[in-house]
């Protein structure tokens, strides 16, 4: 039970952040027309970023009755607007071309991280957020599963040698040289590193740049769409049986293993490779099913909401099947843990779906209430983003992500967190927030896309 307490525990965070977003979008939709670009950026940062920081540090004892006062909020909203009626009066549902429930989980990945990277560091946060040292389903062990998840969902099979040296040159090659920087910094300025979470030397730059490059490798080697599920499941068990039948999870768990060879002191980061592959090769595979088809009908869209819902209920079975029989463990990336990150991905892109393409832009595309894009069209003025933290961080996550780790390695230098109280601990994280979210915005306004 311990462990279904903690994934609990982790959706209801994560949700914090989720229903921040829903009212940034209800807020922001209804007034665009009225908001500048910088009030635009400040109700989103009050109603996202803002309780992210407080329920993972001093408000966390009152985050349940948060979550479910905003969601009662959220329900009323529904009845009052009479979204399913407004629903179902429309000819068809357009989900993109590149679906907005992608946008909105790569954003709460970046948001929630960056948070509990720094905040972890004071004596505010909240404890069992932390990495698990073994098993486990703490807030801080979806970090990285979920950044691979994202990964793999904006990205495309390789079909050529050119795609594998583009996804080198972009992507892999600039995540390995900021593992390498990540290494250098923390010997200069003496910072110690969690050996059981990477090992001794890798960090999550490195899991993340492998991972890019040998799942381009193996999405290369599949004939078409339609090989990259079984290569991925395959691989996934092929993965566990390693782990349940021989030596591996003992040698990654086990700290009588000595550390003495490259391999040893790295094992953790190393051995779990196989499951973040099977990770990226699955999000493909859902990314793929996702974009088969984006103009729906009002019948097609429940259809599909059904089947989200459902194969999300069914990734949460499995998940507390898997719990009994191998365990969750982000450190060896097993079975479990797998399904945990897809049972949570699959659950937010479902509600992503649901509520913002099926309840709110069938509220805000009707004329009697009035949008932005209703009333930019009557009054010819250019519109205002309305997703403004969240597009920017999907325009350039990584450069976010770097910012976040170079303020972070300040604060802990010049500002020796662990003697600050909570007032103090809270004020610095909200300006190391503030400070990385303004600077991607800016990049966003201004179109430059660096990473």
């Amino acid at each position: 039970m311990k462990l279904q307490w903690q994934a609990f525990e982790t959706m209801i965070a994560i949700l914090t952040t989720f229903l921040g977003i829903i009212y940034a979008r209800i807020v922001t939709g209804q007034f665009a027309h009225r908001l500048s670009r910088i009030t635009c950026y400040l109700v989103e940062f009050t109603l996202i970023v803002v309780p992210s920081i407080l329920f993972t540090t001093v408000a966390n004892s009152y985050i349940n009755h948060f979550v479910a006062l905003k969601s009662l909020f959220l329900l009323i909203y529904i009845y009052r607007t009479r979204a399913f009626c407004r629903a179902r009066a429309r000819s068809e549902f357009n989900l993109g071309s590149r679906p907005l429930a992608m946008t909105i989980v790569r954003a709460l990945t970046h948001l929630i991280t960056a948070v509990c990277i720094v905040a972890i560091d004071f004596s505010c946060f909240h404890r069992p957020y932390r990495k698990s040292r073994r098993y486990g389903a703490a807030l801080m062990d979806s970090g990285i599963g979920l950044f691979v998840f994202t990964m793999g969902l904006v990205s495309r099979r390789s079909c050529n040698w050119a795609d594998i040296r583009r996804c080198a040159k972009y992507s892999t090659f600039p995540l390995i040289g900021l593992g390498f920087a990540r290494i250098g910094f923390n010997y200069v300025l003496k910072f110690q590193q969690d050996e059981h979470e990477y090992g001794t030397h890798m960090n999550a730059f490195f899991t993340l740049g492998i991972t890019k490059l040998f799942g381009s490798l193996l999405s290369f080697i599949t004939r078409n769409d339609a090989q990259l599920l079984p290569m991925a499941f395959g691989l996934l068990l092929t993965h566990q049986y390693c782990l349940s039948f021989g030596p591996l999870s003992g040698i990654v768990m086990e700290d009588y293993f000595p550390r003495t060879s490259l391999l040893a002191a790295n094992r953790e980061g190393i051995f779990s490779l196989p499951g973040y592959f099977a990770i990226y090769l699955l999000s493909m595979c859902l990314s793929q099913w996702l974009q088969a088809d984006t103009l729906l009908s009002y019948q097609e869209m429940k259809r599909k909401l059904r089947q989200m819902f459902l194969l999300s209920l069914t990734c949460w079975l499995l998940m507390a099947a898997a719990n009994r029989v191998v365990g969750v463990s982000r450190v060896t990336c097993n079975l479990g843990y797998v399904i945990w990150m897809f049972a949570i991905s699959i659950t937010m892109i479902s509600l992503t779906i649901f509520i913002f393409d099926f309840v709110i832009d069938s509220v805000m595309t009707d004329p009697i209430i009035g949008t932005d894009k209703y009333l930019n069209k009557l009054e010819g003025t250019k519109g205002i983003p309305t997703f403004t933290i969240c597009e920017a961080l999907n325009m350039n996550g990584l450069t976010f992500f770097l910012l976040a780790n170079s303020l972070l390695g300040g604060i802990k230098y010049y500002l020796r967190p662990k003697d600050r109280n909570d007032y103090e601990s809270v004020g610095i994280i909200f300006i190391y927030m503030l400070l990385s979210t303004v600077a991607i915005c800016q990049l966003h306004r201004k179109g430059i896309r660096l990473a």
